[in-house]
């Protein structure tokens, strides 16, 4: 008697678990005892094939399946095990809104040493205008954030993603991680852009001692 079953899955997916008996006597009646190490059976459980709901498994199911009514002589007892590709994901890992460039440069140091724990990752930086503000600000402030990490913090320009995600009530900046092999993230703006009023950006000339405190 063997099981068989996929040698991978897919976390959220269903895994099929089948028992194979071979030879011994055609006319007697099997029973099957199903037990698994992780996930939960969602259906056939006293017949020759299951299926196991795997949402929240890490590693690895292994389904046993015990086989009764045969001579004890038999042997009773099969497993098979199915491994579960650990996913890495995107995270989040802070959000701010319109503040001042040195409480922003604090969110930043924290935000390089994200990255610097994981050099193989990348950053995202995603900037969302406001509902009423300077035109092209989500960009700008983007783009100032990401030339602070790459200049002051030595963050590689290439490992440092700036999306303009649209728009919001507020600015809002988020930043995340995103390890190798996950997906980036996604903006998710909540204004449409045909009810933005944007306003010109104000010229004025560099005040000296002032930089550190703009907005």
């Amino acid at each position: 008697m063997t099981v068989s079953c996929p040698d991978t899955g897919t976390v959220g997916q269903p895994v099929t678990f089948t028992a194979n008996v071979s030879g011994g006597d055609p006319s007697v009646t099997a029973t099957y005892n199903w037990t698994v190490s992780a996930g939960t059976i969602t259906s056939g459980q006293g017949t020759s094939s299951i299926t196991v709901d795997t949402a929240g498994v890490t590693g690895t199911i292994t389904a046993t399946v015990t086989v009764g009514g045969y001579d004890r002589s038999c042997n009773a007892t099969a497993s098979c095990t199915t491994s579960f590709p650990t996913v890495r994901v995107a995270r989040k890992v802070d959000e701010y809104g319109n503040i001042r460039f040195n409480d922003e440069k604090a969110r930043l140091d924290n935000f390089a040493i994200e990255l610097q724990n994981d050099p193989t990752s990348q950053g995202y930086l995603i900037c969302y205008g406001g509902r009423r503000g300077r035109a092209g600000e989500a960009q700008a402030r983007c783009d100032r954030a990401k030339n602070y990490l790459v200049t002051t913090r030595g963050i590689d320009a290439s490992r440092v993603v700036t999306v303009d995600g649209g728009y919001r009530e507020d600015l809002t900046v988020e930043l995340w991680v995103v390890p190798t092999g996950a997906q980036p993230p996604a903006a998710s703006p909540t204004v449409d852009p045909s009810e933005v009023k944007a306003t010109a950006a104000p010229r004025r000339g560099r005040r000296r001692g002032h930089d550190d405190d703009e907005e």
